[in-house]
Formats: C-alpha cells, sequence, structure tokens
C-alpha cells in the first residue's frame, strides 16, 4: 500500500509529466484493487468534502440541514465513483482480453485510478474556485456577462482536463499492457460509449416518465 505521499506524488507526476509515471506503476504487480480503492477515495475525502464546506462558509450556509445534505451527497458521490469505476474497469478488462491483454484486473483497475484520481481533483478545484469567485462577483454586483464569461471559461478548463485525463489513461493502459494507442483507446472508448449510452437512456426513461406524469396530472 502506498503511504498518503506517495499517493498524492503520484497524481502530481502522472499531471505533470504527461502520463510517465504511469511505466512505473505498471511494473509495480504488488499494486492492485485495494490501492485503487484509495486511489478514488482519498481524492474526495481530500476535496470534495472539504471545499463543499468550505462553499456552504462562504455562503453562510453553514447549519445542519445543509451539514447533512453534504454528508448524503458524499456518500451518494462516493457510492457512485465506486460502482461506475469498477464497471469501467470490467468492460474494459474485457474488451482487453478480447485484444490479446494478460494483466490482472486488479492491475487495470488501480492503472485505470492512476489516471482518474489526479482529474478527479483538479476537476474538483476548478469548479470550487469558478463558484467562489461567481459568488464574490455576484456579491460586488458586477455584471451577469462576468459571471457567465466566468463560468463559460471554468467549464472549458474542465473538459480540457477531463480530456486530458483520457490521454494519461491511454497512457497508463499502455503502459500496463504494452497494446500501443490504438488498442489502449479502444480499451477505454468502447466501455465509455457503453456507460454514456446507458446513461443517456436512463435520463431520456426518467424525463419521458416525468412527461407522462405532467399529462396525466394536467
Amino acid at each position: 500500500m502506498l503511504t498518503f505521499k506517495e499517493r498524492t506524488d503520484s497524481w502530481n507526476a502522472m499531471m505533470l509529466s504527461f502520463g510517465k509515471e504511469a511505466a512505473k506503476h505498471a511494473k509495480q504487480k504488488e499494486l492492485g484493487f485495494a490501492d485503487g480503492l484509495e486511489n478514488f477515495g482519498t481524492p474526495i475525502l481530500m476535496t470534495y468534502l472539504p471545499l463543499t464546506l468550505l462553499v456552504l462558509a462562504v455562503s453562510g450556509k453553514l447549519e445542519t440541514i445543509y451539514l447533512v445534505a453534504v454528508l448524503v451527497s458524499l456518500a451518494a458521490t462516493t457510492l457512485g465513483i465506486f460502482i461506475v469505476s469498477a464497471l469501467f474497469t470490467l468492460m474494459a478488462f474485457a474488451v482487453a482480453r478480447f485484444l490479446g491483454g494478460k494483466a490482472k484486473l486488479g492491475r487495470l483497475y488501480y492503472m485505470v485510478s492512476l489516471a482518474a484520481a489526479p482529474t478527479f481533483v483538479f476537476t474538483i478545484v476548478i469548479n470550487v474556485v469558478v463558484l467562489l469567485i461567481k459568488s464574490l462577483l455576484e456579491a460586488l454586483s458586477f455584471p451577469l456577462a462576468a459571471t457567465g464569461l466566468l463560468q463559460l471559461a471554468g467549464d472549458a478548463v474542465a473538459v480540457s482536463v477531463t480530456l486530458y485525463g483520457f490521454y494519461l489513461l491511454t497512457l497508463s493502459i499502455d503502459a500496463l499492457y504494452k497494446f500501443g494507442r490504438s488498442k489502449s483507446v479502444a480499451t477505454w472508448l468502447a466501455p465509455t460509449i457503453v456507460l454514456v449510452a446507458t446513461g443517456a437512456l436512463l435520463f431520456m426513461t426518467v424525463l419521458l416518465d416525468l412527461l407522462k406524469f405532467l399529462i396525466k396530472t394536467l
């Protein structure tokens, strides 16, 4: 198991060395599923919880009802990340096996987490910083156009970080399986399409059920 410093140092190295850190971790066969869980769980406790509490404090909503809502949101977010990451890795593992990959499932889960964790941290920090600056601008009565441009810039940065995360994921899978870039992209692209399509289908189903309810009510 990695120490907290070793874990965060590996995240920084992944982001700043354009994924070269992945090659080193791919050789550490003792790192597996448990380490992957820690990689996914640590950013939530390290960034999501304290930054959410900071936002509540700045907005003057540090009250019991909001704190309970934060804890419920934290639990739901944690569970959701673990479920989605597990499903993603299982599907990616199946694709990798089909393409001739031999690494174990736990090792793949760890390498996925190595790319995802720093991306997750950066995205949370960006969103919270934008939210705090927007609150400040609104308090100072800045025009809505200014806050809109700030939100647009924040979204652009968050999307860029997410795309960079997929690049890191490609490098991590390639380092583990020695696939080459095309097979590595295929390994994560297939489960990503399935998960996005499933999410869109669920959203449309809920939306249609809501519309049917409203029509009957009216």
